[in-house]
């Protein structure tokens, strides 16, 4: 599998929170209306990042080369945070970049893990809410938890970038320049060019 070539950072410029929220959720109304699954998204490229960790240390799979590993981490971490814009434009929820103290992080297997365990009780956190569309009663009551909930994993890929010196903003623009072009209508059974 070759690795996804990010765009020039020189030619990216990160978006706001609430744009990226907004541009994902009118992608995947157009291209996936109510069969999203955001929360699934989140889950699968959590367990795709663990997956690159899990390589490297391994050494096999191309992972001990340690450009393709971050690429692929990289790409892994950017896709969970386009999930949760998906998931937080259903939700009427939002998150931000830099509430965190990263920089008293220091980057060890220690934190690495405690930040694992934080995103998965966060995703876990979000298939504990029914699934609530926009409109429903329910939302309302919920929009609280829905903005912690979307906190807690934004702070999470963004301290898990930080220990692999990944610049998430950039990461997501770049990613996020590539995604937005797809068009699973037209094309649903043509695989991104980086899964082929």
């Amino acid at each position: 599998m070759e690795p996804r070539v990010l765009a020039d950072p020189k030619q990216l410029q990160p978006i706001s929170e609430a744009i990226l929220i907004q541009q994902v959720g009118a992608w995947a109304d157009k291209n996936f209306r109510n069969k999203r699954g955001a929360e699934w998204g989140i889950f699968e490229e959590i367990g795709e990042a663990a997956h690159c960790i899990l390589k490297n240390r391994q050494g096999i799979r191309g992972f001990d080369d340690e450009a393709f590993f971050k690429a692929q981490l990289t790409d892994a971490m950017a896709d969970t945070i386009i999930y949760l814009a998906d998931w937080c434009y259903v939700h009427h929820a939002f998150f931000t970049f830099g509430r965190n103290q990263i920089h008293d992080l220091h980057p060890n297997a220690t934190d690495e893990r405690k930040i694992v365990v934080h995103l998965l009780q966060g995703a876990a956190q979000m298939f504990s809410f029914d699934e609530v569309m926009p409109g429903d009663k329910i939302l309302e009551a919920h929009e609280g938890l829905f903005i912690m909930a979307a906190q807690r994993i934004c702070n999470g890929i963004e301290c898990w970038a930080y220990i692999h010196d990944i610049n998430i903003r950039l990461a997501v623009a770049s990613t996020w320049a590539k995604v937005s072009q797809r068009d699973w209508n037209k094309n649903p059974k043509v695989p991104a060019p980086e899964h082929q």
